[in-house]
């Protein structure tokens, strides 16, 4: 049972700052979970559209909720007509929540969606940067065990952007993969052609030191 009723929470203000806010702890509703965030992770996006100036449009709004799209931690608590998760499960949180009902959504593409509904979690709706974070039963994915939270907040957003692109262009033992920028992603498209079987990996970076990180990860 959680006893306080407040927590500290991260907001982006759009000057390169971050400020800390007095919140109350969420409630899920029916159909939804509260996760205690364990790990969460920072996308190139939220400083390139948020944290320095607020720049997004549209889908990229930021509409001043709590920042952090790539949270994973454990359920605490669910809320009613709850159809798969249950109190102790470990999860990640797909960052964005569509409508669940449009073609996209259907197919797996909420990212997609095109509903007013649709909302990326830490932009238009309450993020991880928060010791808890309430999220739709439907956007949770069941962490595997031998995966760390820390991992699982890698794959919500970062590794999973990638490994989308590596299956559409069907990345196998019979290729060489170029990567061109070593950042996170880059190092993610690396990791995944490897375990995919690429037969060459070729990364480039000017960055010496993200460089040696890649040849660390093998």
């Amino acid at each position: 049972m959680i006893e306080v009723k407040t927590m500290k929470a991260a907001y982006l203000p759009g000057n390169s700052t971050v400020e800390m806010k007095d919140v109350e702890i969420p409630v899920p509703g029916s159909g939804q979970v509260l996760v205690k965030t364990k790990s969460s992770t920072i996308c190139g996006s939220d400083i390139r559209a948020i944290y320095r100036e607020h720049l997004g449009k549209g889908p990229e709004a930021y509409q001043n909720k709590v920042a952090g799209h790539e949270p994973c931690g454990q359920i605490v608590k669910c809320g009613e007509n709850m159809k798969r998760f249950k109190e102790g499960d470990r999860v990640i949180l797909y960052h964005i929540s569509g409508c669940g009902v449009c073609n996209d959504c259907r197919r797996g593409y909420m990212i997609s969606c095109t509903s007013p509904s649709r909302a990326a979690y830490g932009w238009q709706r309450d993020g991880g940067m928060a010791p808890y974070i309430v999220a739709d039963e439907k956007d949770c994915v069941l962490l595997p065990d031998e995966l760390t939270y820390t991992d699982g907040a890698q794959v919500a957003c970062g590794f999973g952007t990638v490994y989308e692109g590596l299956e559409k262009i069907g990345v196998s033992g019979n290729d060489a993969v170029l990567v061109v920028g070593l950042g996170p992603v880059g190092l993610a498209a690396l990791m995944l052609a490897k375990a995919l079987g690429a037969n060459k990996l070729v990364g480039v970076n000017t960055v010496k030191e993200r460089c040696d990180i890649a040849l660390e990860l093998g």
